[in-house]
């Protein structure tokens, strides 16, 4: 068991890894009036919290401003008042949605996180980027609010789909890369532990994950300083995939295309060390992470989502490149440049 807090504007996080999510929900909602809990249609019924539960659906599909309109219906019929709390229990679509929800019923009660794919376990359940999507953009609608906690109980991950499992994969490498080279030789290193779900595995890689985004969050909480746009390495392209391709790509594989990708374009650019595209290739492929697809045949539909992204201003994206391993600076480049750069360096990936 781990255990670490980060600091936001309206308090400490606490965040706890590998602990049991029933004992310590139970401790955590005493000091509140009332609790909701909205729990993911995909969880199995033996999920079991001591509050009102209604379930939702996970996915991109559930991410909806109507789901929104309904959980707040909902809680608002069970009396729940500014001193309650609601509580997500799902992937990260449906924390995301829940703690909008939360941030702006009776404007804004506490949420606490209750992850349970390992996506939302090392990257989602922290930061307190919430919101739905709309128009075809992923997050259009959202605002940024801290939970009060994050609970990880590595038991959820038994029964995941393995593919759904290695998705959480390509965030971990990405804080590697960025980050925490300790963190990307460790993953590389330990393949066949991880993939067999140790738990002492699990606990570091989760913690190492989390400790290296709540440094990010803690500097620049409202995305206003650059140092947390890192945190989106991989990000522009792998979105712009999710949305061309419907969503059919997964998040973790769009990341992974995405990451090899802006390598590429940090190599064109004459920034990137030129063996890492390969490296980052490498370790992705490992997993299972890296699905062969011949951008040009989604081109305009990748160029109209990057022209839309949310880090766009004007005409330039502020792009994070990578250096090298565990160095990476702030780069404004014209959507332009980019679409163009994407167009002849990412065709075809591998």
């Amino acid at each position: 068991m781990r255990e670490f807090t980060y600091k936001s504007r309206d308090g400490e996080v606490r965040v706890l890894i590998n602990v049991d999510y029933a004992r310590s929900l139970g401790e955590l909602i005493r000091e509140y009036t009332g609790c909701a809990a909205l729990v993911s249609r995909g969880l199995p019924d033996a999920v079991k919290v001591d509050c009102p539960t209604m379930i939702i659906n996970d996915g991109e599909s559930g991410k909806d401003i109507n789901t929104v309109i309904g959980i707040i219906k909902w809680v608002h019929g069970l009396g729940l008042d500014r001193d309650g709390v609601l509580i997500g229990v799902g992937g990260g679509s449906v924390l995301d949605t829940v703690g909008f929800s939360a941030s702006i019923y009776l404007r804004g009660v506490d949420y606490i996180n209750v992850p349970t794919t390992m996506l939302s376990m090392v990257d989602a359940s922290l930061g307190g980027k919430t919101g739905v999507n709309a128009m075809g953009i992923k997050n259009v609608i959202g605002v940024i609010r801290q939970p009060r906690a994050i609970i990880v109980d590595l038991s959820f991950l038994n029964t995941l789909p393995v593919h759904n499992y290695v998705d959480g994969f390509a965030e971990v490498i990405k804080y590697g890369v960025t980050m925490d080279g300790e963190l990307l030789n460790y993953v590389i290193n330990n393949k066949d532990a991880l993939l067999s779900k140790d738990r002492g595995a699990l606990e570091f890689v989760v913690y190492k994950s989390l400790i290296n985004k709540a440094s990010i969050v803690e500097r620049d909480e409202l995305d206003k300083g650059g140092e947390r746009v890192v945190l989106n390495y991989g990000h522009t392209v792998g979105h712009a995939v999710e949305s061309a391709t419907e969503f059919s790509v997964s998040h973790g594989r769009a990341v992974a295309l995405g990451m090899i990708c802006e390598a590429r374009v940090g190599v064109k650019l004459g920034l990137t060390n030129p063996d890492l595209p390969k490296t980052l290739l490498s370790a992705l492929d490992s997993y299972g992470l890296v699905t062969k697809i011949d951008i040009s045949n989604i081109i305009d539909s990748v160029t109209k989502a990057i022209s839309r992204d949310k880090k766009k201003s004007g005409n330039f994206l502020k792009l994070p490149v990578v250096i090298d391993v565990g160095k990476w600076e702030l780069v404004r480049i014209s959507v332009d440049e980019f679409v163009r750069m994407v167009t002849s360096e990412c065709r075809s990936i591998p």
